[in-house]
């Protein structure tokens, strides 16, 4: 008869478990005969036991030998066959494409696993796992680095900008207009010029996609000769006549321009049938004809 796997000698429980061991209610009845034999045939085998499952039961052994791992002997999960032994290390890992572990409902065939498969390393392992390691450290500590330097290059640049944009304008005009090469000159000054009919054309836009929004623009719909005048809640009818006048002052600057285009304090062209109209706001609702 088998000795209890835990009071033996090369049996040890890790960190995590060692203020648990009064619950301990023994090992897990899948593995304990592989544990019990290979830690008998094997004196000099560290077996730490990992973690305490089901029942109180131990279920995840990893084996050492003069501190170096070998190897794990816990229980998987394998859907119609339930639970199973499972051996793991990386030796058994490079070999299988499904599954990282050799899986086993017998246990003398998981003993023979690990026999055949559990032992220190040899010299081109060693080298293959120490460049794995490398690699990681290695490619971790360029990416750390590297979202460290665009941190602190963001600050930097955010504080540049600012100042570029206030104080250090004049600064930077006067270099574009006695030192910088004719194209880069034309180029910054055409963008300048550029940039600020953005600007204006933005705010715009975004004062029309605010006002629209909040239902306090004119949508204006062309519809057989007349004008259909919604603002708020509030539909009106209008002919060429009737339509207010500050309503077919905008309706003719927006006529001039294409589809989806804005127009200062006036508002957008949607298509050419229908318009959304800036709305005085002393005026209200725009009368006047």
């Amino acid at each position: 008869m088998s000795m209890n796997t835990l009071s033996l000698s090369n049996v040890v429980f890790g960190e995590k478990l060692e203020n648990d061991r009064s619950k301990i209610g023994g090992v897990n009845s899948l593995i304990d005969p592989v544990v019990n034999r290979l830690a008998t045939l094997n004196p000099l085998w560290i077996f730490e036991a990992r973690n305490m499952g089901s029942g109180y039961k131990v279920d995840n052994f990893v084996v050492k030998l003069d501190g170096e791992p070998l190897g794990g002997i816990g229980i998987s999960y394998m859907g119609s066959r339930g639970y199973v032994i499972s051996i793991s290390n990386d030796r058994i890992g490079k070999g299988r494409s499904r599954s990282d572990s050799y899986r086993t409902s017998d246990a003398d065939k998981a003993v023979l696993m690990a026999k055949k498969m559990f032992g220190k390393m040899n010299p081109n392992e060693r080298i293959r796992k120490a460049k794995d390691a490398a690699e990681r450290v290695v490619t971790r500590g360029a990416w750390n680095k590297e979202r460290e330097r665009q941190t602190h290059t963001s600050v930097v640049h955010s504080a540049l900008l600012s100042w570029a944009e206030s104080k250090g304008m004049p600064m930077f005009l006067e270099f574009i207009d006695k030192e910088a090469l004719s194209d880069t000159k034309k180029q910054v000054t055409t963008s300048i010029g550029r940039l600020e009919v953005i600007c204006t054309d933005m705010k715009t836009i975004e004062r029309v996609q605010t006002e629209f929004n909040d239902s306090k623009t004119a949508l204006v719909v062309k519809d057989s000769g007349k004008y259909l005048v919604k603002v708020g809640d509030k539909v009106d009818l209008y002919d060429d006549n009737t339509l207010p006048l500050g309503m077919r002052m905008k309706m003719g600057m927006l006529k001039l321009v294409e589809d989806e285009q804005y127009v200062t304090d006036v508002g957008c062209r949607v298509t050419s049938e229908v318009f959304v109209l800036l709305v005085d706001k002393e005026a209200g609702h725009e009368g006047g004809t």
